[in-house]
Order: structure tokens, then C-alpha cells, then sequence
């Protein structure tokens, strides 16, 4: 995060992704928030209508505005496999200082993707298997 004017009021910008492994040619989604710092109330409040620009790998990939609760989100396609970085930035806006945050997500190939789905489906399967045998178990001691 960075910031610029020290007469104006604080900002912070976060971001996560829906899916921080998409297959490529996926769609991507980045989404987050922007606060201020109310010194008068000593808390942090959503900044509504800020633009928010996105860069992908250093290119800008596009702009977004924040709703009345701050939110904001941008889609776009996954770009090839790999490592990629994310950069939201928030555009200067008068009375608020400008704030960034970068976060980085893998692009896989669609076969790896649907592996790791499968291991973590049956993982998942595994997991409830054994918490009904747990139960089955204290419920036949129970009844002896």
C-alpha cells in the first residue's frame, strides 16, 4: 500500500480473488474493498464512488468504482499457466490519499485443475466418511 498527501485522509484498498486458481481462459475475479480513516470517529468507513484501477503483470487491465459499502469487483480472463500478479490501485481522489494493494494467484492447466478438484472432492468424502464412523462408533458403545 502506498499513500501520498499527508493533508489528506487515510485510505486502505484490499483485494482477494474468487477463485486464486483459475485454468486458463477462466474467468477471474478480483474483489475488495476501499476505507478511509475518520479521525473525528477514530474508525475506518467505506469510500464509495472511488475508481479503482487493475493491472495485470503491470498492464492495465481496467477500472471499477466502489458501491455505497466500499465494495468493488473486476473480472477478466485468465491469462496463461503460471504465476501472475494483481495490482488495485485507487485512484487519487481529492481528500483522500491513494492507496494500492498487489496479490498474486496461479493459472493452471484445466486437466491439473480438475485433478486437484477431484483429490479434494474425495479428501472431502474421506473426511465425512470418517465422522460417521466416529458416530456410528460412540453410538454402538452407547447401546453396550
Amino acid at each position: 500500500m502506498f499513500s501520498s498527501d499527508l493533508s489528506s485522509r487515510k485510505t486502505r484498498i484490499s483485494a482477494h480473488f474468487i477463485d486464486a486458481a483459475p485454468a486458463e481462459g477462466e474467468l477471474v475475479t478480483v474483489e475488495g474493498w476501499v476505507t478511509y480513516y475518520d479521525e473525528v470517529e477514530k474508525s475506518w468507513k467505506p469510500l464509495e464512488n472511488a475508481e479503482v484501477r487493475v493491472y495485470l503483470d503491470g498492464r492495465e487491465l481496467g477500472e471499477t468504482k466502489t458501491n455505497s459499502y466500499g465494495m468493488y469487483t473486476f473480472s477478466f480472463l485468465a491469462p496463461y499457466t503460471g504465476r501472475h500478479k494483481v495490482e488495485v490501485r485507487l485512484r487519487k481522489k481529492p481528500g483522500y490519499e491513494a492507496s494500492s494493494k498487489t496479490i498474486e494467484f496461479q493459472v493452471l492447466k484445466g486437466e491439473e485443475k480438475r485433478r486437484i478438484g477431484r483429490l479434494a472432492r474425495n479428501i472431502v468424502v474421506l473426511i465425512i466418511a470418517a465422522i460417521f464412523l466416529l458416530f456410528l462408533t460412540l453410538f454402538v458403545v452407547r447401546i453396550f
